[in-house]
């Protein structure tokens, strides 16, 4: 099979979404885990640092900041706190009707 005949990473989440209700339950569930993931990873290449220094920047472990990144469990709202103020990323976070999520910047 050739590269250009495989599918990418965005239509295979699709067909898992649509085929897969448990599939479905959980990358929602992990939606603003991942993305806040995505905002850490993308600060930390834009800055050139190591997960090390970042979580000294934030006043963190490197551990944390590996959780964080992995984008499997949700940030507490102090964590967002302490990012933003070390870093100063923003997080515009809005609840509704049970779900969290960032809004777009």
């Amino acid at each position: 099979m050739k590269r250009s005949e495989l599918n990418t990473s965005q239509q295979v989440i699709g067909d898992a979404s649509r085929q897969d209700p448990v599939f479905r339950a959980e990358w929602d569930r992990t939606a603003f885990a991942r993305e806040v993931a995505l905002r850490i990873v993308g600060y930390r290449a834009e800055n050139q640092l190591t997960q090390t220094a970042l979580a000294r920047k934030v006043g963190m472990t490197q551990s944390v900041i590996a959780r964080l990144e992995s984008g499997d469990q949700p940030p507490s709202i102090s964590t967002l706190v302490r990012l933003s103020k070390g870093t100063g990323m923003e997080f515009d976070v809005k609840i509704s009707r049970g779900v969290v999520e960032i809004v777009a910047a």
